[in-house]
């Protein structure tokens, strides 16, 4: 027989707070930049070691190597690292939240893993192939596993498509930037105008009190009625 001063389950509620979400989400984008820095150290090492190589060149010829054009490559996209994250985590979080999906943090960190791995591909291909070639090689093996992935976890091919499709404009826009470097900064401010005005126009409806818990409940609405 239960007793009357028995304490009732707590009853964890099965959907996690958007707030939360968020919060872990960029927290994960902090922790993932540790790798990119890894990466800009291992670059700033090779670059070194590479100068020495080519100490006895002069510099217009040092400067017009393909290698030196890779490795200013690799520098200048590693300042977007946190921007390309936090799109692609964005668009994840948006499946989330309008549709009856369940996304864990492992999931948001195995997909900036392979967003990691973009770079120390960049990096390697850098070395042995033009820069075009080698930013084209490491974003489609970063993207491809990213989509092969998604289409699990998002339980659509559809969506894993528009990730994919996300992927390839930001991968796109990224080059752009990188070779236009007097307006670098206008095409990112851009891009982030675009990005913004998307996730708003989606969750215009999205009403994150309900989202959160914290709003009113169609149980409690009855009862008290």
């Amino acid at each position: 027989m239960e007793s009357p001063f028995s304490t009732p389950p707590v009853r964890v509620p099965r959907r996690q707070s958007a707030t939360l979400k968020g919060l872990i989400i960029a927290a994960l984008i902090l922790v993932l930049q540790i790798p990119l820095l890894l990466v800009s150290n291992l670059r700033v090492e090779r670059v070194r070691n590479h100068r020495q190589a080519v100490a006895a060149m002069t510099e217009e010829r040092r400067e017009a190597l393909p290698v030196v054009q890779g490795y200013r490559m690799v520098e200048r996209s590693l300042k977007y690292g946190v921007l390309v994250m936090a799109l692609v985590f964005a668009a994840f979080f948006l499946f989330e939240t309008l549709s009856d999906l369940r996304l864990h943090a492992v999931h948001y960190g195995l997909v900036g893993a392979a967003l990691c791995l973009f770079y120390m591909a960049l990096l390697a291909l850098a070395e042995v192939l033009p820069p075009g070639w080698a930013y084209s090689g490491a974003a489609v093996a970063s993207s491809l596993m990213v989509v092969l992935y998604s289409a699990s976890i998002l339980r659509s091919h559809l969506r894993a498509a528009v990730v994919g499709a996300l992927l390839a404009v930001v991968h796109a826009v990224l080059f752009v930037v990188l070779r236009m470097e007097s307006y670098a900064l206008l095409a990112g401010t851009a891009t982030l105008f675009v990005a913004l005005g998307a996730v708003m126009y989606l969750t215009r409806n999205v009403d994150w009190s309900l989202q959160d818990g914290t709003g009113p409940r169609t149980s409690d609405t009855a009862v008290e009625s």
